[in-house]
């Protein structure tokens, strides 16, 4: 249904992108009533342990998560923000995300995705169902916002949720293009980094890849040209500085098992 649905670590089987349930395509005709709640919290990301980023988004990220491609020939750029299974570190106990962090337009686009037609002529707007963001009738909550106003037109908060949407959608669009040249270039290989935890057991974090530098000095130079040319060089430089940030979620792991133990 969407440009994204296979964007998944390996072993996942999911058929609908992460994080969406239920996504309806919003029509006026049978959506005329429907609002959006005010933004509460990130719950919803609360068990994601890595999240798609587009390559526009390197520079903000890599500050703060270590970034890494997912298993495949796509190879999707993702931010690691957590190092166990279904635990997002960076999701507080209110649920909001962690302060002074990074939020990755991925997290910031939901309950809202795009729709496009076949022949990807037309792109339409569509919502999360399942997400507490949404309201069946705008006016039993008077704190929601109407998506299509009295004569079926879209709200402005529907046309930047549109717009919002339309713009991740192309800069999507440039980073396949990119995790598919590295994966075609073979200068990727699994990356696992080891982890020891409060407690003193080791923890391996593994399943995604990692520019192999040594394939990358490797490039020729024809390649070299092309991607100095399209940007991709400084992507890659980006990427293999971020991996230095699987400090950070050492750190945010050890301020968990912190407050865990303030509350038992």
């Amino acid at each position: 249904m969407t440009e994204d649905s296979n964007i998944y670590p390996e072993g996942s089987r999911a058929v609908l992108p992460l994080f969406y349930k239920d996504p309806i395509l919003l029509r006026f005709e049978e959506h005329g009533d429907v609002g959006l709640a005010p933004s509460s919290n990130f719950c919803f990301a609360r068990e994601a342990e890595a999240i798609p980023l587009c390559i526009g988004e390197f520079v903000a990220a890599m500050r703060h998560f270590p970034i890494v491609f997912s298993m495949g020939e796509q190879a999707v750029p993702l931010a690691v923000v957590g190092i166990q299974r279904r635990q997002n570190l960076f999701i507080e106990r209110d649920g909001s995300w962690h302060a002074n962090s990074y939020v990755p337009a991925y997290v910031r686009r939901y309950p809202f995705i795009v729709s496009e037609t076949p022949d990807k002529a037309r792109q339409f707007l569509a919502m999360d169902k399942a997400s507490d963001r949404f309201v069946e009738s705008a006016f039993a909550h008077p704190q929601s916002e109407r998506l299509f106003d009295a004569g079926g037109k879209p709200t402005a908060i529907a046309q930047t949720a549109l717009a919002f949407c339309q713009a991740w959608h192309v800069e999507h669009a440039k980073t396949v293009a990119f995790g598919q040249a590295l994966a075609g270039a073979q200068v990727l290989e699994p990356y696992h980094a080891d982890i020891r935890l409060p407690d003193g057991k080791r923890h391996q974090v593994n399943g995604f890849q990692a520019v192999n530098e040594k394939a990358f000095r490797a490039l020729p130079a024809k390649s070299v040209a092309e991607w100095h040319a399209k940007g991709w060089l400084d992507l890659v430089a980006l990427h293999r500085a971020s991996l230095e940030s699987f400090q950070n979620l050492l750190e945010l792991n050890a301020q968990r098992a912190s407050e865990r133990k303030a509350l038992a």
